[in-house]
């Protein structure tokens, strides 16, 4: 390509030339020249040569979605002195705020520089950086050459965890580690119980000496118990999930109240699983602590909603094959056809408490063209359809309907009874 160009500008420098002969003319001669010196120059010049390594660095520990992120891009230059200009390929989803992935250099021999560009994802999921391409030109901008670094860097970013400040997420079937679901029965806990007798090994501090001087022996005052419980959350997100304008589609707002909840439920001392449906198949066991939170996490955001790789209906049939009718079930689902009222109720006939968190679909896509009438009545049909569903899932089965334009939190209200712990029998 080089030389095809090189030899029009000749051959158009030798063409001004024998015109200039033919008619005479020393200033058209003189209009040869400039071309004949960038000739020389070009052909004299030193081919451009890149001996150049790029290195990108990605931030450390866990990213959430609208954070502030900074990649950092450190180019060495390993050979004689070069004119660069580098560019970062970076997912479309993001938007670089400060700096810039497309930057020219001139680095000498054995120097290194770092570019930094910054952004905030606006939404959770994995993005993937790279490669890194890397060209050069001589002085005349008349050779390049070009390279790509095979570097590729996927960062995760994590779905918003709000701290869910006023929900009382009570177990309802507490089980036999400390949590902070008070049961009644002494133990180990913080609300008063009752008075009992002391026994060999109670601590001194909760004898009550009162007690003691009226029953001539030694009374000690007894606590509520505190256990933990176990909490599976099914997430669904078929393809009948994908309601409103990402990134805030219904799905996404499941994904975002899940991480909410198993984090509030991991602080309480609880063991928490998820099991989400989509177009694959996620399944974190259950665990406790921080560690267990992180898993959840990666879970969550390597969800993907499409195409139904499993029906809904054959959860329960999972469900009760590999957990125990102590779990407690929470379904986050926007209850979009029959499948989650038809599995909840089967749970239910298993013996399955299960909770129902339903983001609503009427509050995610208004269409803002076309018959305000028509669109009136269907919004009042789709909201007597969704009413209905609701109603019968509240026969069986505790149920949140929940606007997503609103805290999470405020649509627990009224729930709180609902969760008080029965005395054992």
């Amino acid at each position: 390509m080089l030389t095809r160009k090189l030899g029009l500008i000749g051959a158009f420098a030798l063409w001004v030339l024998l015109l200039a002969i033919l008619l005479g003319s020393p200033p058209v001669a003189l209009a040869a020249v400039p071309v004949a010196l960038y000739l020389a120059f070009v052909m004299l010049g030193s081919q451009p040569h890149l001996d150049v390594v790029a290195t990108r660095f990605l931030p450390s520990g866990q990213v959430y979605e609208g954070e502030r992120v900074t990649v950092t891009l450190r180019v060495k230059n390993e050979g004689p002195q070069v004119d660069l200009e580098v560019i970062d390929e970076v997912p479309a989803e993001i938007s670089i705020s400060e700096g810039s992935n497309h930057v020219f250099a001139v680095l000498e021999e054995g120097e290194c520089r770092d570019f930094a560009y910054t952004f905030s994802p606006g939404s959770f999921g994995t993005y993937t950086f790279g490669p890194v391409k890397i060209r050069s030109s001589d002085m005349a901008s008349a050779r390049y050459e070009e390279m790509v670094s095979e570097s590729y860097d996927s960062l995760r970013v994590y779905p918003e965890v709000k701290y869910l400040k006023r929900i009382e997420l009570r177990q309802t079937r507490p089980r036999n580690w400390p949590g902070e679901t008070s049961v009644r029965r002494p133990g180990q806990g913080l609300e008063f119980y009752g008075i009992g007798e002391y026994h060999s090994g109670d601590p001194l501090r909760r004898v009550n000496w009162k007690a003691s001087a009226r029953a001539s022996r030694l009374m000690l005052n007894q606590y509520m118990n505190e256990a933990g419980g176990e909490t599976v959350l099914v997430l669904d997100l078929r393809s009948t999930s994908r309601i409103g304008t990402p990134p805030n589609t219904c799905a996404d707002f499941s994904v975002r109240a899940a991480a909410a909840l198993s984090y509030r439920l991991l602080r309480n001392r609880n063991r928490v699983g998820l099991l989400a449906v989509g177009q694959r198949i996620i399944k974190v066991p259950p665990g406790f602590g921080r560690r267990q939170f992180e898993r959840i996490l990666v879970g969550l955001i390597s969800t993907d909603v499409g195409v139904d790789a499993w029906n809904l209906e054959l959860v329960p049939y999972y469900l009760s094959l590999f957990y125990s009718r102590m779990v407690q079930l929470v379904l986050i689902s926007p209850l979009v056809d029959g499948s989650p009222t038809y599995m909840v109720s089967e749970l239910a006939r298993r013996g399955y408490e299960v909770l129902v968190i339903s983001p609503s679909p009427l509050e995610m896509d208004y269409p803002e063209e076309g018959n305000p009438r028509a669109i009136r009545i269907a919004r009042e049909l789709a909201k007597m359809e969704r009413d209905a569903k609701i109603s019968s899932l509240r026969k069986c089965a505790k149920v949140i309907d929940w606007n997503p334009k609103l805290p999470l939190e405020d649509s627990f209200e009224g729930l709180r009874e609902s969760w008080r712990v029965r005395r054992p029998g």
